[in-house]
């Protein structure tokens, strides 16, 4: 059976993690350890038989994160390490040269400790040279809201070094917006901070791409935004296909090393001009909304890895053009019964019933705080 360590679970948050044991869950192929700093997560999701550890959280102590998830993935001989999180990766990046064992697990670590890509700033950095950027400026203290407004900025952009992202009209909306952004714990200790960037306007999209250690492209996915939360997080969106012209993906991607998942976040201007706004080198947490297809990513990314399982992974059919996945909130009461019941009824939810006919608890769906369709 193969060892996988998911980090980031907490079903209660909106977090990659939780879709990404959702989906290994749903195969029954895989021993899945799952860990969190979320002690309440963390028994409820013990109730399903998921194996689960707590972890100090990643900022307070990066070095102190990374041998706790050293220290897992040796004891529990795990073959394939999935951080949920962007804290997750820029810590175990930041530590890695105390743990360099762990880049055998997700090759992505060395590439971001070797390129010292150790937060959201930093990659957008490097993400510049192959795309046009919004301007970005430091945000280190309160007074710099008026200066800001001094040099008719607004509307920008407050962003967590790590996790976050809010509009902001006025510099009293970017205060309040830096400090909601800092009391995050993800934007807090060694490293942690907001910054601002340029607001465009305009049409939004995500290009998603896998790789495999030598570059070829496994799979791409693209998408337009069609509704979105305060923070950014994708509520329902239309699968288009297209591949931004003015950004040069196929240079990007030569850059990065070992097998690679990559999102590409990108706006399209009033005059047609096209913005790459953010870069995640993880699985995003839409990937719960597509199903069997979003699986059998997981598992080829996984093979890649341990090079010896994508022979024997057929490949899944992407969503075609047109198709909508959306992202509804789920609320009322539920008892731990109900919770922990297995309901096939309602196969068409993801969770219901896997690809594979394996029945799924019903924390899956009822827990999760958006639950995913396709359509």
């Amino acid at each position: 059976m193969i060892r996988v360590l998911v980090l980031g679970v907490n079903p209660f948050e909106d977090l990659p993690g939780y879709q990404l044991l959702s989906l290994l869950k749903s195969s029954g192929r895989y021993e899945i350890i799952a860990a969190d700093d979320s002690i309440p997560a963390l028994k409820i999701l013990s109730v399903t038989g998921t194996r689960i550890q707590l972890l100090p959280h990643p900022s307070a102590d990066p070095c102190l994160f990374t041998a706790c998830v050293a220290r897992l993935c040796q004891e529990h001989d795990v073959s394939v390490l999935l951080p949920g999180t962007d804290t997750h990766l820029y810590a175990l990046a930041t530590c890695l040269a105390t743990e360099p064992q762990l880049a055998l697990l997700c090759p992505t670590l060395n590439w971001l400790g070797s390129n010292r890509l150790l937060n959201k700033w930093d990659l957008q950095a490097w993400a510049s040279r192959f795309a046009r950027t919004p301007p970005r400026w430091t945000f280190d203290a309160e007074e710099d809201a008026s200066l800001f407004a001094a040099k008719a900025m607004y509307p920008l952009m407050v962003k967590g070094l790590r996790k976050g992202a809010l509009k902001c009209e006025d510099e009293l909306e970017a205060v309040v917006a830096r400090r909601t952004i800092l009391r995050n714990p993800a934007n807090q200790g060694p490293g942690g901070g907001a910054y601002a960037e340029s607001f465009v306007e305009g049409e939004e999209h995500s290009l998603f791409l896998l790789t495999d250690g030598s570059g070829e492209s496994l799979a791409t996915l693209g998408f337009r935004k069609l509704a979105s939360t305060q923070l950014g997080t994708t509520l329902a969106a239309q699968i288009d296909g297209e591949v931004p012209s003015e950004m040069q993906v196929p240079l990007l991607l030569s850059e990065i090393s070992g097998p690679t998942v990559l999102e590409l976040e990108w706006r399209r201007d009033l005059a047609a001009g096209q913005w790459l706004f953010e870069v995640n080198v993880r699985f995003p947490s839409w990937i719960g909304a597509l199903g069997a297809y979003g699986l059998n990513v997981l598992e080829r990314y996984m093979g890649c890895i341990r090079r010896d399982l994508t022979d024997d992974i057929d490949p899944v059919a992407a969503p075609p053009d047109g198709s909508i996945f959306y992202r509804l909130p789920q609320s009322g009461f539920l008892t731990m019964e109900a919770a922990f019941a297995v309901n096939v009824s309602d196969s068409h939810h993801l969770g219901a019933r896997s690809s594979y006919g394996s029945p799924i608890p019903m924390l899956w769906k009822s827990t999760s705080p958006h639950q995913f369709r396709l359509k």
